[in-house]
């Protein structure tokens, strides 16, 4: 049988890394590129018109973006809107057939009760959120004029190994094995957690489905934030370091964030391998953290 040859951008990244596995499982060739080294001619930001005519690919997994600490307000957003809809029509033209790009959960509006499904109101408070809005409503309003089936994946808050710091978990591992303390807010907001592995796992399964339009890509069910930090430090040994509440919460910051998933487990017939206790056992054993 031949197999599918599929073009995952943003491949190195904390979640890129972990679509290559469930991709080769499902029939695919996975072609991994990152937001600036390809292997291929041309790079993603500058020409991705070249990426995809080198790739000839049938299939699409758009991961790369602009990433770091100052993510969320940083201009650089703004390339990536361009750069991802330049993509998807370079794309079509070399051949492609089926999409999948990622998008994020800041772009609903979270000044609501807190559960969101697909159709929630879009109303992002920063710039990447914007950022990510606009390029999905351009692409699945695009994808049809171009006639490619395409899915917008909002993926909701994430975690996984090889976090850097400036992130939830990069912040609390190195801190604690640094013996540091480590000052966290109240915790008591709501979010809805999924480990990289399964978001992996669940763009793999969207894009080998043939479900199309806006996605959530989340667990189902909010934890207390402070449920997970605590879980955290507890299999590392260290709840002693832990001090909750040092830090104020940001203003407006919502109680809950949660995903209706019912297109992602229904449609998608994906379902989360990781609660949260194994999910964070999960992450420190790839981290080499003894628990």
């Amino acid at each position: 049988m031949k197999r599918k040859r599929v073009l995952l951008t943003g491949a190195t990244g904390l979640i890129g890394r972990q679509v290559t596995e469930p991709l080769t499982r499902l029939g695919y060739d996975v072609l991994p590129v990152s937001r600036r080294a390809t292997g291929l001619r041309g790079h993603l930001i500058d020409d991705p018109e070249a990426v995809a005519e080198s790739a000839h690919a049938e299939y699409l997994i758009h991961l790369a973006w602009h990433d770091g600490p100052d993510r969320m307000g940083a201009a650089e957003n703004l390339d990536w809107v361009s750069a991802s809809l330049r993509l998807l029509t370079a794309f079509k033209a070399a051949g492609g057939k089926r999409v999948v790009m990622v998008g994020s959960c800041a772009e609903y509006d979270w000044s609501g009760a807190g559960r969101m499904d697909e159709a929630t109101a879009l109303r992002p408070a920063s710039v990447y959120g914007a950022a990510k809005a606009a390029t999905g409503l351009a692409a699945i309003a695009g994808a049809r004029a171009l006639g490619l089936s395409l899915a917008w994946a909002r993926v909701f808050f994430c975690y996984g190994p090889g976090e850097p710091r400036g992130r939830l978990f990069g912040d609390i591992i190195k801190g604690l094995q640094a013996g540091h303390t480590v000052d966290c807010t109240d915790g008591l907001q709501k979010r809805d957690f999924l480990h990289t592995e399964d978001v992996g796992g669940a763009l793999a399964a969207l894009l080998n489905s043939s479900v199309e339009g806006a996605v959530n890509i989340g667990s189902g069910q909010a934890v207390e934030v402070r449920d997970m930090i605590g879980t955290l430090a507890r299999q590392m040994g260290r709840e002693d370091l832990i001090r909750l509440g040092a830090r104020p919460r940001p203003t407006n910051d919502p109680d809950l964030i949660e995903a209706d998933v019912t297109r992602l487990t229904g449609e998608v017939g994906y379902t989360p391998r990781y609660d949260m206790e194994s999910g964070i056992r999960a992450v420190l054993k790839t981290e080499g953290v003894s628990t």
